[in-house]
């Protein structure tokens, strides 16, 4: 099946990207976007995304609808996209979650999909949004999940982990307890490098030690600006995916302190076009400016 129009909720950073390069490849991209803020509906404008009036019109006329959003909110999109296709009695939709969530929260969103009898793929995004087409990877599990592979059409490779409905969001939850873990561990450390005098010095050791490692991860940091409360979520996720399966996890809640830590600062205002301001330094130092990871007299004292 050929996709020619494909829904995204909602065009956040990835899904500005996302719908960049599907433009490219002549793929009409719609949106509902009417209950989305002003800098997301001014993403999607600005990548040609087509605003529809309503969720029933975007299920009614797109073949795929991909839903990137928070983790918290990937249920809720679900439900919605369920009712919609209610009402417009659509019968062969497909419904691709590439959220990070728990694979509990997957099941969960299978489970809303299902009396609307919507075609539900388990997925997850592996790769910056800006690589979207340049070695960002697509992992798909369910029953359905080779159907997804259409979209290497447009450029996206596209993984298929098995026939599992959760498959992909455990896959999902697992890499980004490295990824989000290893920016939180350079935030702390960074931090203690600067207040102690040896960033410069630091960070050259860590170049020398593990090559290419702080570079990887510095656009991620500097996406903290924005992005911290999101990845803050994955960590939670990941704790209770092991929780749910037996297992106890120590790093996945350390990471979600520092995360949340920076998320309670004041953020940045996001890019319409999809950029990230500032870079590795200039990030650590408005984070040190502010506060983050200092104790409280408070905390000094108890």
């Amino acid at each position: 099946m050929a996709f020619e129009k494909i829904g995204i909720m909602s065009i956040g950073e990835m899904g500005f990207h996302w719908a960049k390069l599907l433009k490219g490849h002549g793929v009409e991209v719609l949106t509902y976007d009417k209950d989305r803020g002003e800098v997301s509906r001014k993403r999607g404008q600005n990548a040609g995304v087509v605003s529809l009036d309503s969720m029933t019109d975007l299920v009614d006329q797109a073949d795929l609808i991909v839903s990137i959003v928070v983790p918290s909110a990937a249920i809720d999109v679900a439900k919605k996209v369920a009712e919609a296709v209610k009402t417009a009695r659509r019968k062969d939709l497909i419904f691709l979650d590439a959220n990070a969530i728990s694979p509990m929260a997957a099941e969960e969103v299978g489970k809303n999909l299902e009396p609307a009898a919507v075609s539900f793929i388990d997925g997850c995004i592996i790769g910056s949004a800006a690589k979207m087409g340049k070695g960002t990877i697509v992992y798909v599990s369910g029953p359905d999940a080779k159907r997804m592979q259409v979209l290497e059409r447009f450029n996206i490779p596209v993984k298929v982990l098995g026939a599992s409905t959760s498959q992909a969001s455990a896959f999902k939850v697992v890499y980004a307890g490295l990824t989000k873990g290893l920016q939180g561990l350079f935030c702390e450390l960074l931090m203690g490098a600067q207040r102690f005098g040896l960033l410069q010095e630091i960070r050259a050791q860590y170049e020398e030690s593990f090559p290419g490692l702080l570079e990887k991860v510095s656009s991620s940091i500097v996406g903290l600006n924005i992005h911290a409360g999101r990845r803050a979520e994955e960590m939670d996720e990941l704790k209770r995916t092991f929780n749910h399966f037996g297992m106890r996890s120590f790093m996945a809640p350390a990471a979600q302190r520092v995360l949340e830590a920076i998320a309670a600062l004041p953020r940045r205002e996001a890019s319409a076009g999809g950029e990230r301001a500032g870079d590795l330094s200039d990030t650590l130092e408005r984070f040190y400016e502010m506060g983050l990871l200092r104790n409280s007299p408070e905390s000094q004292n108890s």
